[in-house]
């Protein structure tokens, strides 16, 4: 990893003058108490004492001492009451670092020993080992040379966690060029440079997001973004039965050594948040022993390695879809940055969702604009057909074939334009089929009074005019033997309490059925239409005798408005 760069005037600004004041005066004080000749003193950079001065005598050397103590309690009470800001003063040829509480406190060393004085190695060890070989290359350098030292760098505690120093020293040479001192101070950027990284995270999950073509790859991304950020040891998506509440997670990006959690779970094996994810509330809980969501279920959550976790919902159409998760294996106190970055996360993989949605919305729409448009000489050649083969006359065939046609242009104008509002089952039924009721009674609908919402509405009329258009061009409507019912009940609540829809189409009397070779766009058309924006089910039956369509939807889909 490259060291930062040198900075001149950066964190260390926050130093105030008087402090930098203080720290010259003690050393002035230092080296006149020491003895040390003017010439080292001058290489050293102190106003050292001049040639004309006289030895110091007992009563001047206990006044400077003094002095000196009571500037250094004054120097070290000012970086403690900092809390971000250490002191180091190393003497390189007795290999004794001496240091503030707080600086001992940043490398990992008692405090009193670092006061005392150490050796050097001491505090290496707590650099992170990333870091160390350069930042002791840069220390040697600065020694060997003299000069200054400005670096950040990276500090790893014995917990795990690692936070970033800045660095600012000196080395001093003697009189012969040996390196005899080197003192400094240091800042915690730790924050700042989370921050940062957090910043440069949401610009990389913004480029990488444009780049995605489904949900799995979205939500993946976002978790993983989101982890490294935050420092977590694993990270994925899970896609979620809404019903049953339980999550299938999918392969996860882990840091080294840590367990994949892929495979099927319950979420109330874990606790109660599947009930904030059901309302699209983002869940982070710092610490699942002590979260009241999860205290309860604490052991399932550590024997997968969760002590932290962080979980954003993925909804459609209203529904709980999938989760992108992120775990730690370690208590975390969140900060107000982070928690703005889980939300900011959030709202881009939302937003990147709803692009994907509205990119596959217009590409459907282009590709049932093209098939209506194929399908339109067929709609019109079985339209000719039915009313020639039941009209008792030319002017009466006229005459029906120029309504059917009317309707026909209307039906296509209303399902293109999607002006369809919510309205009762029965009445799309009749409107949208009408353009293929000869007057035979070869179509027979029938159902209770059931009112559906405007998106619901305009979903069903698409998938009857698709079932329709195939049944006049392969199937019952094809032939004048042929029959159609449509019919739908609503079926006793289930075990969460909810009522569902249960849609049936079935043909009889056309040409015998065989399933087909390959699914074509409107039998996609049929599967995802009403069924998939309301989170239903549906199946085809390629029975001999006449397709079969049965659809089971939950009302409460229907009934929802846009």
């Amino acid at each position: 990893m490259a060291s930062g760069s040198p900075i001149s005037s950066g964190p260390l600004r926050v130093l105030p003058s008087r402090l930098q004041e203080l720290e010259a005066e003690n050393a002035r004080l230092r080296a006149r108490l020491d003895a040390r000749g003017p010439e080292s003193d001058a290489r050293a950079g102190f106003a050292g004492p001049s040639p004309a001065e006289a030895p110091l005598d007992p009563v001047a050397a206990a006044a400077l001492r003094a002095r000196l103590l009571v500037n250094e309690e004054r120097l070290a009470f000012a970086f403690e009451a900092s809390g971000s800001i250490g002191w180091w003063d190393w003497d390189i040829a007795a290999d004794q670092l001496y240091t503030s509480a707080q600086f001992a406190r940043m490398f990992g060393v008692e405090p009193e020993a670092a006061a005392k004085g150490v050796a050097l190695s001491r505090f290496i060890d707590g650099i992170h080992p990333d870091d160390r070989e350069w930042v002791g290359a840069r220390i040697a350098e600065v020694i060997a040379a003299g000069g200054e030292f400005a670096e950040e760098y990276r500090l790893l505690h014995r917990d795990g966690e690692v936070s970033w120093i800045f660095a600012r020293g000196r080395g001093y040479l003697d009189a012969a060029g040996r390196a005899i001192r080197f003192p400094g101070v240091a800042v915690d950027v730790t924050q700042r440079k989370l921050s940062d990284m957090r910043k440069s995270a949401l610009v990389e999950l913004g480029d990488r997001l444009r780049e995605s073509n489904s949900l799995e790859h979205i939500a993946y991304t976002a978790a993983e973004v989101m982890a490294r950020a935050l420092g977590a040891t694993r990270a994925g998506i899970g896609t979620i039965d809404h019903l049953n509440e339980t999550v299938v997670m999918q392969p996860d990006w882990r840091a080294p050594g840590v367990a994949s959690v892929a495979g099927l779970h319950h979420f109330r094996d874990y606790g109660s948040f599947i009930d904030d994810l059901k309302r699209g509330e983002a869940v982070v809980i710092g610490d699942v022993a002590t979260d009241p969501r999860t205290q309860g279920n604490v052991e399932a959550l550590l024997a997968i390695g969760v002590r932290v976790l962080v979980n954003l919902p993925i909804i459609e159409h209203g529904q709980l879809v999938a989760v992108a998760f992120v775990h730690h294996d370690r208590p975390h106190d969140w900060i107000e940055g982070e928690l703005n970055f889980v939300r900011a996360v959030g709202d881009r993989t939302q937003a990147a969702i709803a692009q994907l949605r509205a990119e596959e919305q217009q590409r459907l729409l282009n590709r049932e604009l093209g098939h209506r448009l194929k399908n339109n000489l067929a709609m019109v050649q079985a339209i000719v057909a039915q009313t020639l083969r039941n009209a008792p006359d030319l002017a009466a065939a006229r005459q029906s074939l120029s309504q059917r046609l009317a309707t026909l242009g209307r039906a296509h104008e209303l399902l293109l334009s999607g002006s369809i509002d919510g309205t009762d089952i029965a009445a799309i039924a009749h409107a949208t089929l009408a353009i293929h009721d000869d007057g035979q009674g070869r179509l027979r609908i029938s159902g209770a009074p059931t009112e559906i919402g405007s998106a619901a509405a305009l979903s069903l009329a698409l998938m009857l005019h698709e079932l329709a258009t195939n049944a006049a061009k392969y199937g019952a409507l094809s032939v004048p033997e042929g029959q159609v019912a449509l019919e739908w009940t609503i079926a006793p609540r289930d075990e969460e309490g909810a009522e569902r829809l249960v849609l049936l189409w079935t043909e009889r009397g056309g040409p015998p059925v065989r399933p087909p070779e390959r699914r074509g766009f409107g039998s996609r058309l049929i599967e995802r239409g009403l069924a998939g924006a309301t989170g239903g089910e549906v199946e085809l039956d390629y029975r001999p005798e006449g397709l079969v369509c049965r659809m089971s939807v939950p009302l409460a889909g229907l009934q929802r408005d846009g």
